[in-house]
């Protein structure tokens, strides 16, 4: 590497849109830009500088972020980062850097990067054992359900820490409950009612998701179940099962209107093939239907219920469990 002179600095200004904030990211409610987006522009000015002084085959790598918000910065209005390297030690360069939005500090802090000899740092990837895929958990949901809501946030992460595929199986609740005879916690005695409600909040609260049901609930939630479906089969499920439950139990959306759902899916990238078309689909309501069959054929009472290798894992208090059993078949895989 070449020497690094103290001093050097840039000045890039980027345009942050609705994707890149933390309520996008799944901090419900939290429309400010995300934190991660702002480190990723901070890399994305401090980058470039470096290149200059590279020698054949090198490369530049963040090893350190060390930054404090002093405010928010929102979609829509330009954002400017300011980068200055103010130190050097061997390979590592270190930044002063602050971000701005309409002339206030938005985070400011220091940034450390460093110059590495790139085939080398390949090399070690390459060397590392490719994981081997497990079996996939199958997802049982309902979004009418605030309990498959806070699952939703969470089976993705847990699969993905082991590499298990997930296959997300929308099924039609109240039905489920008529033919398997399922209990139904807003039916019981007035006091478990109320604790019931009590831990939903609670749980809701522990996980970081907002919480407020719409205005009008219940809502019918086949139209959504729907375009879950579709979602699932077009490999978008996560992202928009998520949009859904975010829009249903904190952000007071119409879930039953096609138009709400066509602009949660054009949010996550979901098409081409309309929404208000998708949920007309009679052989989609038809899926829907024989996922309820299925899931009450192999004994599935409620939702959220995760099975993995033949075993059910029923209600978020036992994700605790399936990510402990991911573990062991991965160690054996």
């Amino acid at each position: 590497m070449r020497a690094v002179p103290i001093g050097i600095s840039a000045r890039q200004v980027f345009q942050p849109a609705a994707q890149d904030s933390a309520a996008a990211l799944g901090n419900v409610g939290v429309e400010a830009v995300a934190t991660v987006a702002l480190v990723l522009w901070v890399e994305a000015t401090c980058g470039p500088l470096l290149v200059p002084y590279f020698e054949e085959g090198e490369g530049g790598v963040g090893v350190r972020v060390a930054f404090d918000h002093k405010g928010p910065a929102f979609a829509g209005r330009p954002v400017e980062v300011v980068a200055e390297v103010v130190a050097t030690a061997g390979r590592k360069v270190t930044f002063r850097a602050r971000v701005e939005q309409d002339g206030r500090t938005v985070m400011v802090g220091e940034h450390v990067r460093a110059i590495v000899d790139l085939s080398r740092l390949l090399a070690g990837q390459a060397q590392q054992r490719e994981r081997p895929e497990l079996p996939p958990v199958t997802f049982w949901f309902d979004v009418h359900s605030p309990w498959s809501y806070l699952a939703s946030f969470r089976i993705g992460a847990i699969a993905r820490r082991h590499n298990a595929p997930v296959l997300w199986r929308p099924l039609h609740l109240p039905n489920l409950m008529d033919t398997v005879d399922g209990m139904r916690p807003l039916e019981q005695n007035p006091a478990r009612v109320a604790w019931y409600e009590q831990d939903v909040r609670d749980r809701m609260a522990q996980a970081g998701l907002a919480y407020a049901p719409h205005p009008d609930y219940p809502l019918r939630p086949s139209r959504a179940q729907r375009a879950c479906l579709h979602a699932a089969r077009e490999g978008c499920a996560e992202a928009f099962v998520q949009a859904v439950m975010r829009g249903y139990w904190a952000l007071g959306a119409d879930i039953s209107d096609a138009a709400v759902l066509q602009a949660m899916a054009d949010a996550v990238g979901l098409g081409p093939r309309p929404i208000a078309e998708v949920v007309e689909d009679e052989a989609i309501k038809q899926a829907v239907a024989v996922n309820t069959q299925e899931a009450a054929a192999w004994g599935i009472f409620g939702v959220p219920s995760l099975v993995f290798e033949g075993k059910l894992y029923f209600g978020c208090d036992h994700l605790d469990l399936l990510d402990a059993a991911l573990g062991r078949a991965a160690a054996a895989a």
